[in-house]
């Protein structure tokens, strides 16, 4: 009991108090901050440095900012990576190292935030955390762009690329989905071949890459091992999305689509849907009517899209439909 009680004593001395202040740090007041921050002469040596940063000249950078008395130095510092950040200027590897630097950087001027009985002291010019953000995206682009030349040059294996922890997986998923387009045709071939090509598929990526690889390569053998996938939200928002498209190479996908059990019903509707009806797709749906599993099913989508005419036109005329399932669907359609 006295141990908890002494542990709650410990605990409201800390948030009285505030953190113990950092070696060497030196306290500055909000408004003298803000004053800092609009200091033309610091503006101007500001832009100076910038130049510096655009021209990759490291030691002249580096250079200035030395030679700047505190807390203007820190100020510099500070403001200079803001603006790098902000206007996303790319890193050079000897530029991406000075921001390093300064990431692991210390800030000497801190400011004394007060509240309801507390008080912290934060970076008056947190400027490694401006770095930080700035090397996460350098990172990011680097990544991009290892990925690019990789797949150009044909030396990237998506199932040895595509592995690691989870988060190292989604985060190249999604680096794929953003730059797969950016490819050139001859890569885009080349990632398509790592499926397309094998006799035996045993590994396929998530349904995300797989659609995203039909979507950008066009190619029919693609799609052929999308639909044999497990179907799941992603493949049926691309069987539905290409039912809207509405060409040619679309609409022979959403039929080739109904070969997934998982995807047949919500393909067959799509197909009954398409307004104007092509040629190939009414072939294809008299086809399915002939079948005893999918004649019911087809013939009440076509009625609700108001075909009982073509539907009554077929169960007379064409031997090879269920003609007792279309005339029982026009029966219970017009009654309704």
């Amino acid at each position: 009991m006295q141990q908890g009680m002494l542990s709650s004593l410990l605990l409201s001395m800390m948030l009285v108090l505030g953190a113990a202040p950092q070696a060497n740090a030196a306290e500055m007041q909000s408004q003298e901050v803000k004053q800092w921050l609009q200091d033309q002469q610091l503006q101007d040596k500001v832009a100076q440095l910038l130049q510096y940063v655009i021209e990759d000249e490291i030691d002249s950078l580096k250079f200035a900012i030395e030679r700047l008395a505190l807390p203007q130095q820190e100020i510099a510092r500070y403001l200079l990576l803001r603006k790098i950040d902000q206007q996303e200027i790319y890193l050079t590897p000897k530029m991406a190292m000075f921001v390093e630097e300064q990431q692991a950087m210390a800030p000497t001027y801190h400011v004394l935030e007060r509240g309801d009985g507390y008080e912290f002291s934060v970076p008056a010019f947190n400027y490694p955390s401006i770095a930080s953000r700035i090397l996460k995206r350098w990172h990011q682009d680097q990544s991009s762009l290892g990925f690019k030349l990789a797949a150009e040059r044909h030396e990237l294996r998506l199932k040895d690329w595509l592995s690691g922890s989870a988060y190292q997986v989604q985060a190249r998923e999604a680096l794929f989905i953003s730059e797969l387009d950016s490819l050139s045709a001859s890569a885009i071939q080349y990632l398509s071949e790592q499926f397309t090509k094998q006799a035996v598929t045993s590994w396929l990526p998530s349904s995300q890459v797989m659609v995203r690889l039909a979507q950008v390569s066009e190619d029919a053998q693609v799609y052929a091992i999308l639909w044999r996938m497990r179907a799941d939200q992603t493949i049926l928002n691309e069987m539905e999305r290409l039912a809207r498209v509405g060409d040619t190479f679309s609409l022979q996908q959403v039929m080739q689509a109904t070969n997934n059990p998982s995807l047949k019903e919500s393909a067959l509707k799509a197909l009954t849907g398409i307004k104007p009806m092509t040629e190939p797709v009414k072939q294809f749906l008299v086809a399915r009517m002939s079948t005893a599993g999918d004649a019911t099913y087809v013939a009440q989508q076509l009625a609700s899209q108001g075909y009982h005419s073509w539907l009554r036109e077929l169960a007379d005329s064409n031997s090879d439909v269920n003609s007792r399932a279309l005339l029982s669907v026009i029966s219970q359609s017009l009654t309704e």
